[in-house]
């Protein structure tokens, strides 16, 4: 069977979760789109997507109720897997035993042992959640020494999400990534506000 190029991908006008991600499968994952950052990365650097190819997938489909996550999305990608990485208990050992007490912390730990994930939420099906995995020692950190939005603005986003405005105006508003706008959505970052 012929693989279909972006023009014929382009003829679709509504996009079901499985199609898209057949087309996330088929054409991104081998140019290494393998994680939501990557994916964030790929559409910042406008690249090639289908007209009308869901722009933050995970809103859209959560929206829909077909949202499966993104690794099911991206179809598991196993090459990403390709170092021999700890078991997600021993991985949380190791993250408390070296006092780590937040994703922040986790992301920028210079001296992390190499059998651990870098990004361990998209690597672990196990996870739930930076509290359990890093346990009595997890402390959130303060966003506001991370951004730029004020406590105000952060305040508006979350309501105009609530009204239905899309992620994506928002972020042109308030001049941050889409991603940050999901995050705030989602209780990833300002879950205090």
């Amino acid at each position: 069977m012929k693989k279909l190029e972006l023009g014929d991908w382009d003829a679709v006008l509504k996009w079901s979760y499985s199609l898209a991600s057949k087309y996330a499968i088929e054409n991104l994952v081998p140019i290494g789109v393998t994680s939501a950052r990557k994916f964030d990365a790929y559409k910042r650097a406008k690249k090639p997507l289908p007209r009308k190819f869901p722009r933050i997938p995970d809103e859209y489909f959560t929206r829909k109720g077909s949202w499966k996550g993104w690794r099911d999305f991206l179809g598991y990608p196993e090459h990403k897997r390709s170092r021999f990485y700890l078991n997600y208990r021993d991985a949380s050992r190791v993250s408390r035993e070296a006092n780590i007490r937040n994703s922040k912390e986790y992301i920028s730990w210079k001296d992390r042992p190499s059998n651990l994930p870098s990004r361990p939420e998209y690597f672990y099906k196990e996870w739930n959640g930076w509290k359990d995995f890093l346990g009595t020692s997890f402390k959130a950190p303060d966003p506001r020494h991370y951004t730029k939005l004020k406590v105000a603005d952060v305040r508006i986003i979350k309501h105009q999400l609530k009204m239905g405005i899309p992620g994506s105006v928002l972020a042109k508003t308030f001049k941050v990534s889409e991603m940050q706008i999901s995050r705030i959505k989602h209780g990833e970052n300002w879950n205090d506000i």
